[in-house]
Parts: C-alpha cells; structure tokens; sequence
C-alpha cells in the first residue's frame, strides 16, 4: 500500500527508526515504524482488518472517515483510506492526552 503523510514531521519520521526515535522517543518510535511497514506490506486497505494487533477501528462524529490503529495503550495512529491501496497518516497522538 501507499503511504501519504499529512506533515513532514510524520514523514520524516517514517525513514528511520533513529529518527522516529528522536522524534517520538524510543517505545512508541519503534512501534510506528513497525505500522508504518505492516500498511506498505498490505496491498488493500481491507486486509488490514486481518491484522488483529492493529486494533483498526473507524472513528465517528467530526473524524468520521478516519481511522484508528493501536501504537500503545495510550497512543494511536491516525489514518485516512485515501483509495483501497493509498492511505494517508494524519496524526500520532495521545488520545487520553489534554
């Protein structure tokens, strides 16, 4: 699948471990290039579902059309099905955050 980011930041982030490490710190630095390489390893959007460790999940009200999947227990990436093989990150965040 292809991935489009919403800022440099993310796509920064995605060239190396080292720098999503810099960027996010180390656990949750790991972990997205670990999502980032299941979602270029899957060919649709759909067999995504088959990955239960994602825990992808659609989001509702304003962020109806984006999609939650599993970083930490707090942390999730947020992403958009931009066509059945392109998606586009929009966020990591905290979701239990400010």
């Amino acid at each position: 699948m292809n991935i489009e980011f919403s800022s440099n930041r993310l796509a920064d982030a995605s060239i190396s471990l080292s720098e999503a490490s810099r960027l996010f710190g180390i656990p949750i630095g790991r972990k997205y290039i670990q999502r980032l390489a299941v979602l270029r390893a899957t060919d649709k959007f759909s067999q995504l579902y088959g990955f239960q460790a994602l825990r992808l999940h659609p989001l509702k009200g304003n962020r109806s059309g984006q999609y939650a999947i599993m970083i930490t227990a707090n942390y999730r990436l947020i992403i958009e099905k931009i066509t059945e093989d392109v998606v586009r990150i929009i966020n990591l965040e905290d979701y239990h955050g400010d």
